[in-house]
């Protein structure tokens, strides 16, 4: 067992994390000691050092990541060492009226492995045995480190509530917007329209099946989608988080429809909504937060293979590296950028 190891501390003050050693703690009871594999980059850790999201510094950032247990400590029996796994960062208290009526996404104590407790950009991490969740140990790190991003998609499509035959449309190529488009696909989506201005996004889209990619800057783009869906689609995910997005999404959906707000939103933004439209249309709108009773469904849907991360184009770093890479996200030069903590230098 190593004594100390190497993690990115944010401090609270710095808009860089501070490469720091610390000291390899114990786990306690219900807790495991997890050799972290990889860790991914999420906006919300941008953001965390733009000083736009919460975190309690100081406190080691990083919530998407896997690693195998390297020990378990008392009460723990639903993982074992040498497992891999994915972890949940969300821990919930299951006290708070919230948890008590199952909304655990909405807990009123609701603390975050990477955001209030030390999380995944370090070499070792010691977290609860019931956010644990194995996966298969040949399954690469940069799919694994995408199990809780799918995690908070699966909610998201589980809210467009996509019954077959529905047209569904994507707003937004990242990441998440590849998430959806698979998602629907599984969901039993009969056509899917996906929008994004990068040529080479929407290449990708369409190699995962999406029936109709639309560059959202052109000045036919909203025309193009109310055309092909004959008058707006049934399901609308909107995943970038704008405020003309925001508004975009109403207007493309059908009457009847469900719009899905996944994107997060600037806090002080505001929306021209109007409740008439609304009235009249019978639209439901709905906004996504976190991943409730999720986690599961994301660990089994990737380790059956059913979603495929294999040709997306993921950016790998080392931990020594994390600034860098934490630049190279805010930059969006990739499609997604992850911490291989494997990586020596």
């Amino acid at each position: 067992m190593v004594s100390n190891f190497t993690s990115a501390l944010y401090d609270g003050q710095s808009d860089q994390l501070q490469l720091v050693q610390k000291d390899v703690l114990e786990p306690g009871i219900g807790e495991i000691l997890l050799k972290v594999a990889a860790c991914g980059i999420c906006g919300t850790d941008v953001k965390i050092l733009q000083g736009e999201s919460h975190s309690s510094p100081p406190v080691i950032t990083g919530h998407e990541f896997c690693g195998i247990i390297e020990e378990v400590g008392p009460r723990v029996d639903n993982v074992q060492v040498g497992e891999f796994v994915a972890v949940d960062p969300n821990i919930y208290c299951g006290q708070c009226s919230f948890c008590r009526e199952g909304k655990i996404n909405l807990c009123r104590n609701l603390q975050a492995l990477g955001v209030d407790i030390d999380g995944g950009f370090a070499e070792y991490c010691v977290a609860p045995a019931k956010q644990c969740y194995p996966l298969p140990g040949d399954l690469p790190v940069e799919t694994a480190v995408l199990t809780e991003p799918l995690s908070c998609a699966i909610y998201g499509n589980q809210l467009a509530e996509i019954h077959p035959g529905d047209q569904v449309l994507i707003i937004g190529g990242g990441i998440i917007g590849h998430m959806m488009v698979q998602l629907a696909r599984i969901s039993g989506a009969s056509s899917i329209i996906a929008t994004d201005p990068d040529a080479e996004r929407q290449k990708q889209l369409k190699s995962l099946g999406v029936n109709l990619t639309v560059d959202p800057t052109e000045n036919d783009a909203e025309e193009k989608i109310l055309d092909y869906t004959h008058g707006g689609a049934e399901r609308v995910i909107e995943c970038v988080g704008s405020i003309p997005t925001v508004e975009q999404s109403i207007r493309l959906a059908r009457d009847g429809g469900i719009v899905v707000f996944f994107g997060v939103s600037p806090k002080d933004a505001t929306a021209q909504i109007s409740p008439y439209e609304l009235y009249k249309r019978d639209l439901t709108l709905r906004g996504s937060f976190l991943n409730p009773f999720t986690f599961q469904k994301a660990a089994r849907l990737i380790s059956s293979g059913r979603i495929d991360f294999s040709s997306l184009d993921i950016a790998r770093f080392s931990l020594n590296e994390i600034n860098r890479a934490i630049e190279h996200q805010r930059a969006r030069r990739n499609l997604k950028t992850f911490i291989d903590v494997s990586i020596e230098e």
